[in-house]
């Protein structure tokens, strides 16, 4: 009798054991199939970083920080959203806007001197320009800027240099924004330094610490 329940227990706990290895090799073989379905969670920006560059950027030109705050984060979720260098739109923002303080700023929170030419149909700030009254596309938000400055590039079919670079090439983008007058493109600007100058911004307010790697 001893001997009967002795082998029945030999007889269940082999029974157990190869049951547990089957169960083990089962969730191994389904654990690379489950990182692989699981989605990647998107880098987090660093706020820290951004407070520190959008204090360097009021202290140099007395702009409000967390004006200049929630725009660099509103160009880093374009960056997300559009796969378009940050870094490049914030340099030329504080470029084209005296560190967000112009005066086309202060009235209709456009930082990248967009005019109102077709087929723009929203709101407008008229000011002297040029020696002319020439209007321009007027803002409520960073949003908005931010993302119509996109909506023009890609309208534009001389900046698909530009666009198809990725977000993390900003030299790239800033030479794709270029005049280059051997394919007869004007760029953004015409100035033919304006390329350095978008550089110089970026270097001096350590922009590129925000180009996600």
């Amino acid at each position: 009798m001893s001997v009967f329940s002795n082998y029945r227990v030999t007889i269940l706990f082999a029974f157990l054991c190869l049951t547990l290895s089957a169960s083990l090799q089962a969730q191994q073989k389904s654990a690379p199939a489950s990182q692989k379905s699981a989605p990647v969670q998107p880098k987090q920006l660093d706020s820290m970083a951004v407070r520190a560059i959008a204090q360097i950027i009021s202290d140099s030109f007395g702009a409000q920080v967390d004006l200049i705050e929630e725009f660099i984060r509103e160009a880093k979720q374009l960056e997300t959203d559009e796969k378009v260098p940050a870094t490049a739109f914030i340099g030329i923002a504080i470029l084209e806007s005296t560190g967000f303080t112009s005066y086309l700023y202060q009235n209709a929170k456009n930082p990248f001197g967009m005019r109102a030419t077709p087929p723009w149909n929203g709101e407008t700030f008229t000011m002297w320009h040029e020696g002319e009254d020439s209007p321009f596309r007027k803002y409520d938000t960073p949003s908005e800027a931010v993302r119509d400055f996109a909506s023009f590039l890609q309208s534009r079919k001389w900046f698909k240099d530009a666009l198809r670079c990725s977000a993390t090439d900003v030299e790239c983008f800033i030479k794709g924004l270029s005049a280059n007058w051997k394919k007869r493109e004007p760029g953004y600007a015409s100035d033919p330094e304006w390329p350095n100058k978008v550089r110089r911004v970026i270097k001096t307010y350590k922009l590129e610490t925000l180009t996600t790697k």
